[in-house]
């Protein structure tokens, strides 16, 4: 029998490696010590400076989630040296004090690659141009910038127990709930969806401005508006609301909006803040001018209108000025005939339905386009005008701007139309272009075109001079005030009246953040940009982009 002899290996020859038996922790946590990062910037950060990476960031997840941190969201000042707060989420750069708008983030210092966004605490990579995710600093984000809790050591079993023996509930509620229809109620469901998606009325409720509990007043549309917000609030919910206490304050003290008959949202709007205006007043108190009127109605949705009117004879101007609360445009182009909807005796349908059919749609018109209609000049003749200069009649010019925007500034489009002289109703069923932001600027008080410069005015009747400044230069201190501020308008919500004139329904749309959604009764969906700006509009609220404070 041949025998082996077993020598031992040279040291040239590769040893066998020994391996170890896998632990528990390694077929939990497989490749545990590979690191990944968001980005290769973010990588080279956490490699140089980690310690104060992560101090730094967690002391501006600290301040984003701080309540009532106004810093955050005042990325500029003014030329009059005043702070401009941003309704839009600004973004922190994460080496420097610097607070930057979307528009200016990535003009800011090339060496400082990283910012926190105001409302999530996302971070952005400039030189990615993209917002990253990284595992570490997103555990900070979620975590708000707080120490590890111990839920984070928790066994499974520890959490088995805890999901059968509890029940979860949400840390925030976005608002987003739908409202039953209690008998074609759609058109109060729209407005009040408005409101509560308002940042400006949202903020004031929210902050327990007006107290139910306090008030003394019977059957109050604040208080109503106060508990809606307080439920739509507390805690997500996928049912509508029942909104009783807000329509028995309606129908108290509405007058004609008592009942089940289908109202007009325009007018509901109306009614509604008027209503909120008086509730939110102390009654013992003189009531001031609508434009001087401290209460959160006024503040939020007062704006001032200038009428000019000019002598075509002795150029003679007369100004007068009056508080809107809304802007109603005239959709109708010129030239458009009215069409009424006659109705059938023995059918019941629409008379003129074949020649719609037949006839193409009217062309769409854009928003700017009524907007140039409202301010363009008119004619007014002799007997409509009389000169307090040439102490007689005269043919006049007259044109209309707005001398004082309103933070929110609702846009109404006058789709419908009542005949005085055979009481027939028709609605323009035409598509009107809005946008998602408008520039208002061309339309202001002072702006090029849009009213005469120099000489004397008559301001609701009393003959004012202008001011002058150093070099002699006229110029009228309210048009001044009025061009400091940029009239940039993002849109919030708009309001969609489906179908015919007495028998429509009011559908809405509103923005949450970034995202819009639909509001049909008690239906709520999440919709996407193009079906917003494609709806057949027929109320608009625009939110101005920068407060200043």
């Amino acid at each position: 029998m041949e025998t082996v002899t077993l020598a031992p290996s040279s040291a040239t020859t590769t040893s066998p490696k020994l391996t170890k038996k896998p632990s528990l922790t390694d077929i939990r946590y497989p490749n545990s010590e590979k690191k990944v990062y968001g980005c290769d910037h973010v990588k080279e950060l956490l490699e140089q400076a980690r310690a104060d990476a992560l101090k730094q960031y967690r002391r501006l997840v600290q301040a984003i989630n701080k309540d009532k941190n106004v810093a955050i969201r005042l990325p500029k000042a003014t030329g009059a040296g005043q702070s401009v707060y941003s309704l839009r989420p600004t973004w922190l750069c994460l080496q420097c004090p610097n607070v930057a708008t979307t528009e200016t983030r990535d003009s800011h210092d090339k060496n400082h690659k990283f910012c926190a966004e105001s409302s999530s605490a996302h971070l952005y990579c400039r030189a990615c141009a993209d917002i990253v995710h990284d595992p570490t600093l997103d555990e900070i984000r979620q975590l708000r910038g707080r120490k590890r809790s111990h839920s984070v050591f928790r066994s499974d079993v520890d959490t088995k127990i805890l999901a059968a023996n509890s029940s979860p509930v949400p840390c925030r509620a976005l608002g987003l709930r739908g409202m039953y229809n209690m008998g074609q109620t759609c058109f109060m469901s729209v407005v009040l969806q408005s409101l509560i998606h308002n940042p400006f009325i949202r903020a004031y409720y929210l902050s327990e401005s007006h107290r139910s509990s306090e008030c003394e007043r019977e059957c109050c549309t604040s208080c109503a508006l106060d508990d809606i917000f307080s439920e739509f609030h507390s805690q997500e919910k996928a049912e509508g609301y029942g909104m009783v206490a807000m329509l028995q304050s309606s129908w108290r003290g509405g007058g004609s909006l008592a009942g089940y008959q289908q109202q007009d949202a325009h007018e509901y709007l109306q009614f509604i803040l008027n209503s909120l205006h008086s509730a939110n007043i102390d009654p013992d108190e003189k009531e001031d001018k609508a434009e001087d009127c401290a209460c959160i109605i006024h503040r939020t949705f007062c704006g001032v209108l200038q009428s000019t009117v000019t002598c075509s004879k002795c150029k003679n101007v007369t100004t007068a000025r009056d508080p809107f609360m809304d802007l109603s445009l005239d959709v109708r182009q010129p030239g458009q005939k009215k069409k009424e909807n006659k109705i059938s005796m023995t059918t019941g349908k629409d008379k003129g339905d074949k020649d719609k059919s037949s006839a193409p749609p009217p062309a769409p018109v854009g928003l700017t386009e009524c907007f140039d209609r409202f301010t363009a000049p008119e004619m007014l003749a002799a007997a409509d005008y009389t000169c307090t200069r040439c102490a007689s009649a005269q043919q006049a010019t007259k044109r209309l701007s707005l001398a004082r925007m309103p933070p929110v500034l609702p846009v109404h489009l006058k789709r419908f139309s009542h005949s005085k002289n055979n009481g027939a109703s028709i609605k323009l069923d035409m598509r009107v272009r809005f946008p998602m932001t408008v520039d208002l600027a061309p339309y202001l008080t002072g702006a090029p075109g849009t009213g005469p410069k120099g000489g004397k005015k008559e301001v609701n009747g009393e003959k004012k001079d202008k001011d002058k400044d150093k070099d002699g230069k006229e110029k009228d201190k309210e048009e001044d005030k009025g061009k400091q501020q940029k009239p940039v308008y993002e849109l919030s919500s708009v309001i969609v009246h489906k179908g015919k004139m007495d028998s429509g329904h009011y559908v809405s749309f509103s923005r949450v953040y970034d995202e819009w959604f639909m509001f049909d009764d008690s239906k709520v969906v999440l919709v996407d940009e193009n079906e917003v700006l494609n709806s057949e509009a027929y109320m608009l609220f625009y939110v101005v982009r920068d407060v200043e404070v």
